[in-house]
């Protein structure tokens, strides 16, 4: 049964597959590398390029109507979220490589930068797991034609 979609819900799957390809998939990849700045770097640099094409479009006259705005704007929106916590994230690290930069033992401050690595990514971490339940939720509406409660323009 094919069901037809509305061209509202290009936005949350854009949202969706950013999640899907630069936060799953191109980390799975290069995993294996021993450069973990190529997994962050590519990872990011391929995040912000499409969330920047999100806000283009979010802020684009050529959409035919009020629906396909709204539900851009919400993705956007949604989209500002990860790019705070991107700079949470950088923050927290760069507070904690500053920090570990007194351990004079150097295998032992790598160590710990390591371990304070993984707690910073937290934050981006919680903002994934709410922007897929939250997309999902908007991608269901954004298909039906709904128009968001917050976005109604």
């Amino acid at each position: 049964m094919s069901e037809f979609v509305h061209p509202a819900s290009q936005a949350h799957e854009r949202v969706m597959f950013n999640l899907a390809l630069f936060h799953f998939l191109v980390p799975a990849v290069l995993f294996g590398t021993e450069n973990l700045w190529l997994i962050f770097g590519l990872s990011l640099l391929g995040s912000v390029l499409m969330i920047a094409s999100i806000a283009r479009k979010a802020y684009s006259k050529k959409l035919k109507t009020e629906l396909e705005q709204a539900h851009w704007q919400l993705a956007w929106h949604r989209c500002r979220l990860l790019l705070v916590s991107y700079l949470i994230a950088a923050a927290l690290f760069g507070v904690s490589w500053a920090i570990l930069q007194w351990q004079s033992d150097d295998s032992m401050r790598m160590i710990q930068l390591a371990i304070a690595g993984w707690f910073c990514l937290l934050p981006v971490s919680l903002v994934i797991i709410w922007l897929i339940i939250a997309e999902t939720s908007a991608l269901a509406q954004a298909r039906k034609g709904i128009m968001p409660d917050k976005m109604k323009l």
